[in-house]
């Protein structure tokens, strides 16, 4: 029997939720080995790669997002704030939940990340429920340990609607692309050469986190939905688009912006898992932790702290494997109870509100 046309639908984007999967294991594998003495360099250089996880959701959230936008723009009951309020119910509820928690755990004393201050204020606590800590150096990744993200993507969020009304082909994404490469290179030497903080290792961190250095990867997303959408796939990349992406991994190669580089490695990857559809990464145990990635994103850190507290007598790379293995089978646990009573309720929530 031929299959549903909404069962082909999931299959033709379940290589979404492979990205996903592969992003929070990149994320845990690096998280991990920051706990593990005695790794070789070229090994622990490597296993660093692990935090370009953030780039795939990234590049995992924009393409969804223009999928999501594109869907609705027929409808003329969609409006932006519906389209926000539906966004904050799907981040909102787990995300401050994990913030009640780890203030618990963890307090509210002294941080890498708060820098020259002594606690967490209640400006930054504040800033954190408003998706504005992105905005401070010394709020922006202070409490939980990895909501720098968090804010970076919720302004990626103000964004997306005149995005899609701005960009409406190949041709226009990679005009976008070259365009936020160049202002990307620009601001980040620009804030590099007078920092705000006195703290200028912390000030580094920062520029390297904040929005306008993450923007690019969102861009290649883009670009990766509108090869998805068109027919020709690959081959819409006329001369003028597949120009203009030369420019701009030229300018990066230029500018030494080995993160965008990376990027297009990532672009390149996702679009070929979706081209090929390999069984042995889109199959029903990727999609599980896809799923599960966002909850494992907020939890992982809880359960870290935890099993660092044990004592593994072994090799390195022993001691790797069993600290990545129990993180990521009691992550993934844990996880399966927030998805079911916090992430989904949250979601059906918003859905019922704003069902447009």
């Amino acid at each position: 029997m031929p299959k549903a046309l909404g069962e082909m639908e999931h299959e033709k984007l379940q290589f979404v939720d492979t990205l996903r999967a592969l992003a929070i294991i990149g994320v845990l594998l690096v998280h991990v080995s920051q706990h593990v003495d005695g790794i070789s360099g070229w090994i622990q250089k490597g296993l660093n790669m692990g935090a370009k996880g953030v780039a795939l959701f990234y590049l995992a959230s924009a393409f969804t997002l223009f999928l999501s936008l594109s869907r609705r723009s027929q409808d003329r009951r969609e409006t932006t704030s519906a389209y926000l309020l539906r966004r904050f119910f799907r981040i909102a509820p787990l995300y401050y939940i994990m913030l009640g928690i780890y203030l618990m755990v963890n307090g509210t004393g002294p941080r890498f990340w708060l820098g020259d201050q002594d606690t967490v204020t209640i400006a930054n606590i504040a800033a954190h429920i408003l998706f504005l800590n992105g905005l401070n150096p010394y709020w922006m990744n202070s409490i939980i340990g990895v909501e720098w993200s968090i804010a970076v993507e919720c302004m990626f969020y103000l964004l997306v609607p005149v995005l899609c009304k701005l960009i409406r082909s190949v041709r226009h994404a990679a005009w976008f692309v070259l365009i936020i490469v160049v202002l990307s290179f620009a601001l980040n030497k620009g804030f590099a050469t007078y920092s705000w903080i006195s703290d200028h290792f912390l000030w580094g961190h920062y520029l390297y986190l904040w929005f306008p250095n993450q923007l690019p990867v969102f861009a290649l997303g883009i670009i990766l939905f509108f090869l998805w959408r068109n027919e020709q796939h690959w081959k819409s990349i006329d001369r003028i688009s597949g120009g203009v992406l030369l420019v701009s991994v030229l300018f990066a190669l230029w500018g030494g912006m080995t993160d965008y580089l990376i990027g297009g490695g990532l672009l390149l990857g996702a679009y070929a898992l979706y081209y090929w559809q390999p069984g042995w990464m889109l199959n029903r145990v990727w999609s599980w932790i896809g799923r599960l990635s966002y909850s494992m994103y907020l939890t992982h850190m809880l359960v870290l702290g935890l099993i660092t507290q044990m004592n593994f007598p072994f090799a390195p790379i022993v001691n790797l494997i069993m600290m990545f293995m129990m993180t990521l089978l009691l992550t993934a646990g844990l996880s399966w109870l927030t998805y079911l009573w916090i992430e989904q309720p949250g979601i059906l929530l918003g859905k019922n509100l704003f069902p447009v």
